[in-house]
């Protein structure tokens, strides 16, 4: 936590030093919900039907094709920031009326996903996320979200307390591409004005590290064990500043 205190008042400039950038992942990387996603669609399916016969189980098990970021290879910059929510909420009543729910009541629970998403309280940083944040920083990096997500993660890493620790915030909702798109990853770059050093830091072996790879960036897995395509894997934040070279 020291470092968060000491990072409010350091101001560094591009161009004074060697230009350094690390790419973070959100959801897995820096912060952790518990089945997000699903949990969230399976709530409000309750709220519309409190005895409804389907499960958790079964509504997880309809998701993991649901989101953009499942279909990385098709373009979605028609449908970016408050389309991107209207296109979700069609795909959400989609798997609702797969799950046996009425089709009017499908379509007006999709809407109501959205709030839950949004609640601050289903976020948890990881004990370590701002104190190694802060340590990028005085280390000489610019850091970077770079996030498959919705258009309001900005605002989201704002609530939390993690804004002043970033220069900028990339995510697939409001850019139109999801990792590991090559574009969403060239957007990374030309934003961090094409850094001498950089690193991507996530927890999502194909989206973050293969991601990264065909970008000749090295990725770092976390919390997720080992992987034979990351460069390092770590169990925890903190381990970053322990990597060779990294300082």
């Amino acid at each position: 936590m020291v470092y968060y205190a000491i990072n409010l008042s350091i101001k560094f400039k591009r161009g004074t030093y060697m230009n350094k950038a690390i790419f973070w992942d959100f959801d897995g990387t820096l912060v952790h919900s518990q089945h997000l996603w699903s949990n969230a669609i399976y709530e409000t399916l309750l709220h519309y039907i409190p005895d409804t016969p389907v499960t958790f189980e079964e509504i997880r098990a309809l998701t993991f094709d649901l989101y953009p970021w499942d279909t990385p290879d098709e373009d979605f910059t028609q449908i970016t920031g408050s389309r991107w929510w209207k296109h979700m909420e069609g795909r959400f009543s989609e798997k609702y009326v797969k799950a046996g729910v009425p089709l009017d009541t499908a379509q007006q629970a999709s809407t109501h996903i959205r709030e839950k998403i949004l609640q601050k309280e289903k976020y948890h940083l990881y004990e370590d996320t701002l104190s190694v944040l802060g340590a990028c920083r005085i280390l000489g990096y610019h850091n970077y979200i770079l996030s498959n997500n919705y258009p309001e993660l900005p605002e989201m890493a704002e609530d939390l307390g993690l804004t002043s620790f970033f220069d900028e915030i990339i995510v697939s909702g409001l850019v139109g591409y999801d990792k590991p798109r090559r574009e969403i990853f060239q957007i990374a770059l030309e934003t961090a004005d094409f850094p001498e050093v950089c690193y991507m830091v996530g927890d999502n072996p194909v989206a973050d590290i293969q991601g990264a790879r065909q970008m000749k960036i090295p990725g770092i897995l976390v919390h997720r064990g080992e992987h034979p395509d990351a460069d390092h894997c770590l169990d925890t934040l903190t381990q970053l500043l322990t990597i060779p070279g990294f300082r």
